[in-house]
C-alpha cells in the first residue's frame, strides 16, 4: 500500500467533484427530455439510490479493512479467480477514463472548436492526467481542493446573472410523471454518475479519519446540487429548450449579457467543464494505474501511466459520433455497470460472511 494520506475533507471534495464532474453538463437535458418537468426529481431516487449503493461498498470495506478494491478482489476470490475480478475492475477504470475525455472531445469539437481534431482533445488531457497520476494521490486531492471554489463560485455567478430570466411558469405543469415508466427510462442515471463512485475505493483506504462520512456526504451534497441544477435549467430555458442540447448549461452561458458589451461568456463554462473532467480523470486514471500496479506488484507508475495514454485514447475513439455514446448510454450502461458497483461488491460481503462463520466454527472447536 502507498504511504500517502489525505484527509476526511479532501476525500469529501473528491467524491462530491468526482459525482458532480461532468454529469451537471451531459445529464440534464436528457432528464428533462424524459420528465420535462419533473426532471429534477429523478435526482431524489436516483440518489437514493447512490446513497444505498454507498452504504454496501463501505461495509465491504469494513470486512476489508485497508485494501483498495483490487486487492480486496484477490484477497475474497483468491489469486487467480480474484486476479481475473480485478483486471475487470481495472479495464472498466480504463473504460471510464476514455468515456470521460470522449464526453469533452465531442463537447469542444460540437461548440468551441469543430475543425480541430478530436484526438488533440483527448491527448492533452491525458497527459495532464498522467502527470497528475505520476505525482502520487496527495497532489490531486490537493488540486481539486483548490479548485472546487473555482468550479462553484463560477457557477453561482452564471445563477446570479441569469436568475432574471427564471419564470416560475415553466416548471408548470408539475408532478404528471410516470413513476414506474421513468424509473426504466432513467436507470442510466443510477449508473452514471452513482455506480462509477466505486472507483473511489480505490482511494479509500487512504484516507485518514472519517471517510465513511465523507462519501456519504459527497455523494448527497452533489445529488442535491445536481437537482437544484436541473430545476434551475427548466425555469431559465424551459422544457422544449432545454431537452433539444446536449449542454443546456452552455445555453444558458451564451445568453448571458452584462450591458452593452460583455457577451459570449461561453469560455467560462468550457473552463468549468475542463476543470471537472481533469478532476474525474485524474481519479480514475489513478485508479487504473494504481490497479495494475498492485495487481502485477510493479513499483514505479510512470511505465504503467504513459502507455495508458495510448490505450484510453483508442478506446476513447471507440463510437463514431455523440448519437452512439447517448444510444449505448440509454440502453446498455446501467446493465455494464451493475456488475461492478453492485454485484462484484455483493459477491465480496458473501464470501467474507462464509470466512468470518468458519473463523467462528474454527475458534469454538478449538475451545
Amino acid at each position: 500500500m502507498e504511504q500517502v494520506r489525505i484527509s476526511s475533507w479532501q476525500f469529501y471534495l473528491l467524491s462530491f467533484m468526482y459525482v458532480l464532474g461532468t454529469t451537471f453538463f451531459l445529464r440534464p437535458g436528457g432528464l428533462i427530455a424524459i420528465a420535462k418537468q419533473d426532471a429534477w426529481m429523478i435526482w431524489t431516487w436516483t440518489g437514493a439510490a447512490g446513497i444505498a449503493m454507498v452504504f454496501l461498498w463501505v461495509k465491504m470495506a469494513e470486512q476489508y479493512p485497508q485494501l483498495t478494491i483490487v486487492q480486496i478482489c484477490t484477497e475474497a476470490a483468491g489469486k487467480w479467480f480474484g486476479g481475473a475480478i480485478a483486471l475487470l475492475y481495472i479495464g472498466f477504470f480504463t473504460q471510464l477514463s476514455s468515456w470521460i475525455v470522449r464526453n469533452l472531445g465531442d463537447f469542444m469539437t460540437s461548440t468551441l472548436m469543430p475543425r480541430t481534431p478530436i484526438s488533440v482533445f483527448h491527448i492533452m488531457l491525458l497527459i495532464v492526467a498522467c502527470y497528475a497520476t505520476i505525482k502520487g494521490l496527495e497532489p490531486i486531492a490537493r488540486s481539486n481542493e483548490m479548485l472546487t471554489p473555482i468550479i462553484m463560485l463560477t457557477f453561482l455567478i452564471i445563477c446570479f446573472l441569469m436568475f432574471p430570466e427564471w419564470n416560475t411558469e415553466r416548471l408548470q405543469p408539475a408532478f404528471r410523471l410516470n413513476l414506474l415508466k421513468t424509473i426504466k427510462e432513467t436507470r442510466n442515471i443510477i449508473a452514471f454518475p452513482f455506480m462509477e463512485t466505486v472507483t473511489l475505493m480505490m482511494v479509500f483506504p487512504y484516507v485518514r479519519k472519517g471517510r465513511n462520512r465523507a462519501l456519504f456526504m459527497g455523494v448527497l451534497i452533489a445529488a442535491i446540487i445536481l437537482c437544484a441544477i436541473t430545476l434551475f435549467m427548466v425555469g431559465v430555458l424551459g422544457v422544449t429548450r432545454a431537452s433539444h442540447g446536449t449542454s443546456p448549461l452552455f445555453l444558458i452561458v451564451q445568453e448571458i449579457r452584462i450591458g452593452p458589451l460583455i457577451e459570449h461568456l461561453e469560455s467560462s463554462v468550457t473552463v468549468i467543464l475542463l476543470v471537472a473532467i481533469f478532476i474525474k480523470l485524474s481519479t480514475t486514471f489513478y485508479a487504473a494505474v494504481l490497479g495494475i500496479c498492485q495487481l502485477f506488484g510493479l513499483k514505479d507508475k510512470t511505465w504503467v501511466a504513459v502507455p495508458l495514454i495510448l490505450i484510453i485514447s483508442s478506446l476513447s475513439l471507440a463510437s463514431e459520433n455523440v448519437v452512439e455514446n447517448i444510444m449505448w448510454d440509454s440502453r446498455y450502461v446501467f446493465e455494464y455497470e451493475i456488475i461492478y458497483g453492485l454485484l462484484f461488491p455483493m459477491l465480496f460481503l458473501v464470501l467474507a460472511w462464509f470466512r468470518n462463520r468458519r473463523k467462528a466454527k474454527g475458534a469454538g472447536a478449538g475451545s
